[in-house]
């Protein structure tokens, strides 16, 4: 099976062919992982995040009953409200991305690749998923102009 890569991470490479995009740890193809095939641990960062979030709740709604107005006074919760809302950003985009390795390419509606100033490149594909529904999976990119050159020539990117 002839397909074009990128690097993804040291150990990851992004493998792209003439019907799918998949995510293996070889250069060399050995066999293509499943559509939804997941390892257990990103359900554990997801259930640390939720028991982050429900303990920060928590402890927020003690806070305003116990302090009422003089919530605000004490430096202590501003912390406690920003980490509830970033807890809260991780769950919500936790629902919107896929973490799967595989992505047949005719369920792919958009693909983006971002440059950010002060992180690394990635590549953002948003696909159909199952019963639907519009996920996107985010594909961190380690060289860029190994990556673009890759994404032009199998039409990926256009």
């Amino acid at each position: 099976m002839e397909t074009k890569y990128f690097r993804v991470n040291k150990k990851e490479y992004c493998h792209i062919t003439d019907d799918t995009i998949f995510i293996i740890n070889s250069k060399e193809v050995s066999r293509i992982p499943l559509a939804f095939e997941l390892g257990e641990g990103w359900g554990i960062v997801s259930m640390v995040n939720y028991i982050l979030f429900g303990f920060l709740f928590v402890y927020t709604t003690v806070s305003m009953s116990a302090y009422g107005v003089n919530f605000f006074m004490h430096p202590l919760n501003y912390g406690a409200l920003f980490l509830l809302l970033l807890f809260l950003m991780r769950i919500k985009n936790g629902f919107v991305t896929s973490r799967t390795p595989t992505i047949s390419r005719n369920k792919i509606k958009s693909v983006y690749f971002k440059t950010p100033k002060f992180s690394y490149p990635r590549l953002v594909i948003y696909f159909e998923g199952p019963e639907g529904k519009v996920l996107r999976k985010i594909i961190p990119v380690m060289y860029k102009q190994e990556a673009l050159a890759v994404l032009k020539e199998t039409g990926v990117l256009v």
